[in-house]
């Protein structure tokens, strides 16, 4: 059997969409391992692969690797900040994490490398080791279309000499799109065709990645009392500190006949004086929590999409940074949800929109929908089957 080296970023966002395909290459009898710049070996044993090698890269020293909460908020509130923060991710961080990737396929010695496609060291190293890499994106970036724009895409091009210069230096000139590397084997895209219409050639959809056995998150849900419908809302584990943002949605519903549940990171032990209705954990697991969700209030991240549409949960979308408007484009695009700007937005306006889609209304109608082309796929089996046809 093969060896199979998985290269990730180590938010959850990220690595999440790994874990079935990774179980799947396991059960089959491949080698697994992971990379990723900080050590992922606690939730990879709690995702039932305890015994996965997890080989990890010193947090690089760009802006974004120490920093959460307000730090982190305020840093990608500002746009020159913003900008700065995505060059260290995308390009800057690149020549030492590549030192350390090559220690790893020394050791490790992968017959294919699966990759997150915006960890540009991994289609590097591929190359220089002549080994095929395979791109499974944690996004929706290989499906933008043309015209399509945002404050992050501004920047990307901004940075595209940079970039372009990076890979030249190594003899590669790859496709990208938005910040994903697209790679010459296979493309994946965790969505179907009901979400963000048709892929470009060379990309693939193909479904959700559900884990087969457990993910590591798993956890008892506490409700608030009652029988009244549930909105559960969460801003993600990165960018979750918007106090505002929080403070107006727990408004909207005061007095409502709704039980609302909010993942709130940090946040959670700061929030006082919520209604009984409320309920505001650090974190919650999302899967049970869509599995009886009327509605789902949501940044707008793509792994909390596509959740939130798999579960046939209208989405109402507040994004606030890099790929979230995107994904809320495709979310307004699909007819499967609302999308409203979190800065301007009033309580009001927010109580509108949750009694709108608390209904059934179009919406609940396109998520079924989707949900019924999510429910004829298998990404993370598809995804396991690319990888073992490259590995032949």
């Amino acid at each position: 059997m093969s060896r199979v080296l998985f290269v990730t970023a180590p938010e959850r966002g990220h690595y999440h969409v790994l874990l079935g395909p990774a179980q799947h290459l396991l059960a089959a009898g491949h080698e697994v391992a992971f990379f990723a710049p900080r050590d992922l070996a606690v939730p990879l044993a709690a995702a039932g692969l305890g015994a996965v090698a997890s080989f990890c890269a010193p947090p690089p020293s760009a802006p974004q690797a120490e920093q959460s909460g307000p730090t982190l908020a305020a840093e990608l509130a500002d746009p020159a900040r913003h900008a700065r923060w995505i060059r260290a991710l995308l390009i800057d961080g690149v020549a030492a994490q590549l030192d350390h990737l090559q220690r790893v396929l020394d050791r490790f010695r992968p017959q294919v490398i699966v990759a997150d496609p915006m960890v540009y060291a991994a289609p590097i190293a591929a190359a220089r080791a002549g080994i095929p890499w395979i791109a499974l994106s944690a996004s929706l970036n290989p499906v933008l279309p043309d015209g399509l724009d945002s404050k992050l895409l501004a920047t990307v091009r901004s940075l595209s000499g940079a970039r372009a210069e990076l890979f030249a230096r190594f003899g590669l000139a790859p496709r990208f799109s938005g910040c994903d590397c697209l790679s010459s084997v296979a493309t994946l895209v965790f969505a179907s065709e009901a979400l963000t219409g048709a892929p470009p050639p060379g990309v693939e959809l193909v479904g959700p990645s559900r884990v087969p056995g457990r993910r590591g998150d798993e956890s008892a849900l506490v409700l608030p009392v009652g029988d009244a419908p549930v909105i559960y809302a969460s801003l993600g584990s990165q960018n979750w500190h918007q106090p505002r943002w929080i403070a107006r949605l727990i408004e909207a519903v005061r007095d409502r006949p709704v039980r609302l549940l909010i993942a709130a990171g940090g946040l959670a032990q700061a929030t006082e004086s919520v209604p009984a209705n409320v309920r505001v954990v650090a974190y919650a697991d999302q899967r049970a929590a869509l599995a009886v969700a009327r509605v789902f209030v949501t940044h707008g991240g793509a792994n909390s999409v596509i959740e939130g549409l798999d579960a046939g949960v209208p989405l109402l979308v507040t994004p606030f940074v890099n790929d979230q408007p995107h994904n809320a484009w495709f979310v307004e695009r699909a007819g499967v949800g609302r999308v409203r700007d979190p800065e301007h937005v009033t309580t009001a306006e927010l109580a509108a929109e949750l009694s709108a889609l608390l209904g059934e209304g179009e919406e609940r109608r396109a998520a079924a929908r989707v949900r019924a082309s999510f429910q004829q796929l298998d990404g993370a089996r598809t995804a396991a089957d690319r990888v073992q046809s490259a590995c032949a």
